[in-house]
């Protein structure tokens, strides 16, 4: 493909992100093409294991009912005997972590509502965006009766909302380029997030007035208390309100309320839209376009380095500063592919703030301590 688009690569929406996720970890991966080292985290198993099973259900390969127990099973071999973590060097936070996300994505599963449009999984697009051309999979490509189209992306991470959800469509308002280089008009094209881990609850008041909720699954029963408390009262289950209430905090379930006040509910999937704009298509555009030419000269410039033999400083032209390092830690130490063996100017990052909190105790560091202990973050907090 290529050679008939007169390119010498196709870029993808994850070599742009991975720049502004860690320019080192760029150089790394698309560079020196290094082998990750560290495979323990459990986001991007888990993340995959709930595409996979979605996938799966709707190229009709696995029965809907079977889709949480496939779950429980890439879930048992991920966490329980893989032991990939969430959150490296934190028992407690990371089991916390592990005990919400499981109930989440668990729940999802068992309660999704099938998408009854013309639905395309993985769509494969391509698309120009200035003078270099991306390729990529949309996760499903919805089309309704009336020819609409909606990019959906499958999310396990937390919600997107407001400005967070602008700054984070760059790779669904691509692929809208793609459709619409098809000859699909914008028009025609939403863009959306489903958010695995919660729910769109529609509560209501006794005016009447409706309001929709995004609640995460694990505390849908909390976050109801103060509504169906409400509702409790105005059908007169006062008597038995405490255990209602009770029981709706622990099953997350509100089939376990009175009929009536049942019908006050609606739940749904968690759909986020952000609106195709022409000032949200344009603003990515030129993101798109800045990223990729800031990774061609840097590229470039490694190269002319790396030619004359000025390997330390070719290697450092790709080295963030200690702000960026501050500011993207929790990213590089917990879900990055990357240790520090590889990583240098985390590695740096991490000797020189442990240099500041233990120096004047211990002293100058062993050569044989040099190697930094990852797994050992509690000082992070200070951050």
């Amino acid at each position: 493909m290529c050679e008939a688009l007169g390119v010498d690569r196709l870029n993808s929406w994850s070599r742009v992100n991975c720049v502004h996720n860690g320019l080192y970890e760029y150089f790394l991966k698309y560079v020196l093409h290094k082998k990750e080292d560290r495979d323990d985290s459990i986001y991007k198993v888990t993340g995959g294991i709930s595409h996979d099973i979605i996938e799966r259900f709707y190229t009709e390969e696995l029965a809907y009912e079977k889709m949480a127990e496939e779950f429980d099973e890439g879930w048992m071999m991920a966490f329980d005997i893989a032991d990939l973590k969430f959150v490296r060097g934190d028992g407690a936070r990371n089991n916390s972590i592990a005990t919400k996300y499981y109930y989440d994505l668990k729940n999802f599963f068992e309660t999704h509502e099938k998408i009854t449009d013309h639905i395309d999984i993985e769509k494969f697009v391509t698309v120009k965006v200035g003078d270099e051309y991306y390729q990529g999979y949309i996760d499903a490509l919805v089309t309704d009766e009336n020819g609409n189209y909606t990019i959906l992306d499958w999310k396990t991470s937390s919600i997107y909302k407001g400005d967070k959800a602008k700054n984070e469509c760059g790779q669904l308002v691509m692929y809208s380029l793609a459709l619409h280089q098809m000859g699909i008009p914008f028009e025609k094209i939403k863009i959306a997030w489903n958010f695995l881990k919660y729910q769109c609850v529609t509560v209501q008041s006794k005016k009447g007035v409706k309001k929709v909720r995004e609640i995460e699954r694990f505390e849908l029963g909390e976050k109801l208390q103060a509504n169906a408390k409400m509702w409790l009262k105005e059908f007169g289950y006062e008597e038995n309100m405490l255990e209602y209430l009770d029981k709706l905090a622990q099953t997350n379930d509100i089939t376990c309320l009175p009929p009536e006040v049942q019908e006050k509910y609606e739940l749904h999937d968690c759909y986020v839209y952000v609106d195709l704009t022409p000032e949200l298509i344009q603003y990515w555009e030129n993101f798109i376009i800045n990223t990729m030419k800031m990774i061609r000269d840097k590229e470039a410039t490694y190269a002319e380095l790396k030619a004359a033999g000025k390997y330390d400083e070719a290697d450092k032209l790709w080295w963030e500063d200690e702000e960026s390092l501050k500011k993207q830690s929790y990213y590089l130490t917990n879900l990055c592919g990357y240790s520090t063996k590889l990583y240098k100017p985390l590695k740096a990052y991490l000797d020189a703030q442990d240099a500041k909190k233990n120096g004047d105790i211990l002293g100058t560091k062993n050569k044989q301590d040099e190697e930094y202990d990852i797994d050992n973050l509690d000082w992070l907090n200070d951050l």
